[in-house]
C-alpha cells in the first residue's frame, strides 16, 4: 500500500477531508471527557461516606403554627414526635438535628484551642467548621462511631442564658488538626470542652476528605425552628414500611407544619450530585450523537469519493487487483483520515479538559482512556465505511473501466 499516494489523494480533496478530520477530533475530545465525567460522577455517588446511607431515613419538616415560638411547646412536640416514631415497627433510633452531612456550607463556626488561637490562621478550614446541633440519640440514629471519650447526653444540654461552658464532640480530622496525635478529651476550645471524638463522616463533599471538620453540641432544644430534620435509623429491609408511616405519625401529633421531604441518605447523596449526574448524562448524549453524525459523515465521505474513483478502481481491477485489495485500499484511506483526526483529537481532548476543569472537578485523561476512545472512533468509522468499500470491491473491471 502506497501511503504517499494516499496522502496525495487526500490532498486533492482538502476541504472535505479537513472537515471530517475536524469532526473526528471534536468527537474524540468529547468522548474522552464525557467518559471522565461519567466515571468521576459514578465514583462520587458511590463513595464511602462513613454512614449506613441505605438504612438512614430523613424527614425534613418546618412548623407553621405560632405556638412553636414557645420553647416549652416546641420541646414537647419534638419529644412526642420522636417517641411516636420510635414505636414504629422497624425503627431502631430517632433523633433531631439542624443540618445533615453531605451538604456544602450550612451552619458554621470557627474553632481553635484556647491556648493556641493562631491555629485557625494556619488552617483555613478551621474558620468554617460544621456546627451540628445534636441530641444524645443522634449517634445511634446516624450510626456514628466513637473513637475516644463519649457522645453527648442529657447532662450536656444547656438552656438559654446559661453561663456554663458547653461540652462538644468533634470529628477525628478536627481533633488531628487541633491536637495531632494527642488525646483531645478534656481540652478546651473556643466552643467548649471536648468530651468525645467520632470517626470522620463526609460532612461536605466539596472539601478534602482529611478536612471534614465538624462539632456536635447538645443545644438543639434551645433553638426554636432549628430542629428541621428527624433522622431515623431503620432496620435493614424495613425502609419502605417505615417511610410510608412517618409523615402521618408526626402529623397526628401536631398537624400545623410542612413536610418538605422524606428521603434516605443514599437519595440525599445522589441529590447532592444531581447537577454532576445531569451534566454527565448530557455529555454522554452529545457524545452518542457526535459518534452517530461522524459515522454518517464517514459513510458519505467514502461513498462520494469512491464513486468518483470508479475508473481508477476499475483500472486497478483490470490490472489484477483483487477484491480484498480494493477493500483494503478504501479502508486504509479512511483509517489514515481517522488516524490524523485522532491525533488532533488528543489535543482537543486536553483543551476540553482544561476548559471544563474551570467549572467542575474533573480528572485528567490517561493513556488507557485515549486508547479506548480511539478504538471506539475507529470501530464506528470502519463500520460506516465498510458498506461503500465492500460495494466498490464488487465492481467488475469491465463495468468500472467504462465509467467516465
Amino acid at each position: 500500500m502506497n501511503i504517499k499516494a494516499l496522502f496525495k489523494s487526500l490532498l486533492l480533496r482538502k476541504f472535505t477531508t479537513g472537515l471530517l478530520i475536524l469532526q473526528l477530533a471534536i468527537t474524540l475530545g468529547l468522548l474522552v471527557n464525557s467518559t471522565i465525567l461519567a466515571f468521576d460522577t459514578s465514583e462520587k455517588v458511590s463513595q464511602s461516606t462513613g454512614l449506613d446511607t441505605d438504612n438512614i431515613l430523613v424527614m425534613s419538616t418546618h412548623p407553621t403554627s405560632g405556638n412553636y415560638r414557645d420553647l416549652d411547646y416546641f420541646r414537647s412536640i419534638v419529644t412526642e414526635d420522636m417517641a411516636k416514631l420510635k414505636l414504629l415497627s422497624g425503627v431502631n433510633s430517632v433523633s433531631v438535628t439542624n443540618q445533615l452531612p453531605i451538604a456544602s456550607r450550612g451552619m458554621l463556626s470557627n474553632m481553635y484551642d484556647l491556648d493556641n488561637p493562631e491555629q485557625e490562621r494556619t488552617d483555613k478550614y478551621l474558620q468554617d467548621v460544621k456546627y451540628i446541633l445534636a441530641q444524645e440519640d443522634l449517634m445511634d440514629a446516624m450510626g456514628l462511631s466513637l473513637i475516644e471519650g463519649r457522645f453527648l447526653n442529657k447532662s450536656d444540654q444547656l438552656d438559654f442564658g446559661s453561663d456554663e461552658t458547653r461540652n462538644v464532640v468533634i470529628t477525628e480530622s478536627l481533633k488531628k488538626a487541633l491536637y495531632g496525635d494527642k488525646s483531645a478529651i478534656g481540652q478546651e476550645t473556643n466552643n467548649g470542652f471536648i468530651v468525645g471524638v467520632i470517626k470522620d463522616i463526609i460532612l461536605d463533599p466539596t472539601i478534602p476528605e482529611n478536612k471534614q471538620y465538624g462539632m456536635f453540641i447538645n443545644t438543639v432544644m434551645e433553638y426554636i425552628f432549628a430542629g428541621r430534620y428527624y433522622v431515623i435509623n431503620v432496620e435493614p429491609g424495613q425502609m419502605d414500611n417505615v417511610r410510608s408511616k412517618v409523615s402521618d405519625t408526626i402529623l397526628a401529633v401536631q398537624p400545623e407544619r410542612d413536610i418538605f421531604g422524606i428521603f434516605t441518605m443514599t437519595e440525599h447523596l445522589k441529590q447532592f450530585y444531581r447537577d454532576d449526574q445531569g451534566l454527565a448524562d448530557l455529555f454522554m448524549l452529545l457524545c452518542g450523537l457526535m459518534l452517530f453524525v461522524t459515522a454518517i459523515s464517514s459513510y458519505a465521505y467514502s461513498q462520494f469519493h469512491i464513486s468518483r474513483q470508479k475508473k481508477y478502481i476499475g483500472i486497478r481491477r483490470a490490472l489484477g487487483a483483487r477484491k480484498k485489495d480494493i477493500l483494503l485500499y478504501v479502508l486504509t484511506e479512511n483509517w489514515l483520515v481517522y488516524g490524523i483526526g485522532c491525533l488532533l483529537g488528543i489535543l482537543v481532548a486536553f483543551g476540553f479538559n482544561i476548559m471544563l476543569s474551570q467549572h467542575v472537578a474533573l480528572s485528567k485523561p490517561d493513556t488507557l482512556l485515549f486508547l479506548f476512545a480511539i478504538g471506539i472512533v475507529f470501530i464506528s468509522g470502519t463500520v460506516a465505511t465498510w458498506l461503500p468499500a465492500n460495494s466498490t470491491s464488487n465492481i467488475s473491471p469491465v463495468v468500472a473501466t467504462k465509467t467516465v
